[in-house]
């Protein structure tokens, strides 16, 4: 099991505790005027999100996440909390870089990058 795997895994075991709530929303054409520069998908999850916080990777989606007001979350903050909490190591976290290089064509910032992995 991938790096990535297993933190989809954990990620799964606490939405089974109710710890978190995905909520998915189609009603989000009071947005699409708008917002017209942002796709369905990014638009669903700034409607869902009631009260919650949005991960949203894209950064017109996050700068119009904030400007209503929305928390937003992101890949590096995830890793960055679980590497504040024990939940990844750095070689975990140099896996985990390389395979959203690689299979996602995700790349962080350098500096973001040296940091998460302490160069």
């Amino acid at each position: 099991m991938s790096v990535c795997q297993s933190l989809i895994k954990s990620l799964a075991i606490e939405l089974q505790k109710g710890t978190i709530v995905l909520i998915e929303s189609s009603d989000f054409s009071h947005l699409v005027e708008r917002y017209s520069g942002l796709g369905v998908g990014e638009l669903s999850v700034i409607a869902s999100t009631c009260g919650g916080i949005a991960f949203i990777e894209d950064r017109k989606a996050e700068e119009v996440a904030d400007a209503e007001g929305i928390p937003v979350f992101n890949i590096p903050e995830l890793l960055f909390v679980c590497k504040k909490k024990g939940l990844v190591d750095k070689s975990d976290l140099v896996q985990i870089i390389d395979e959203l290089r690689a299979k996602d064509g995700y790349v962080l910032r350098k500096d973001v990058e040296c940091e998460l992995i302490d160069v």
